[in-house]
């Protein structure tokens, strides 16, 4: 039985892959769905000090 990729969350669909390594349609889905995210943000020059907020932002942003 296939799982229905299009109704899990991005979390549920990360995780699923991590668990189901071998199930091609489950990665695909993923990188679909990781393909369709928008990229905003493009950082130019970034100063030191602020290096670690951006870095946090994005870890915060990986994990959803």
């Amino acid at each position: 039985m296939k799982s229905d990729f299009h109704m899990m969350t991005m979390a549920e669909l990360k995780k699923y892959v991590l668990e189901h390594r071998n199930d091609l349609a489950a990665f695909q889905a993923l990188m679909d769905r990781v393909d369709a995210q928008p990229q905003d943000r493009v950082y130019g020059e970034v100063d030191a000090r602020d290096f670690s907020i951006l870095l946090e932002q994005h870890r915060r942003f990986q994990q959803d």
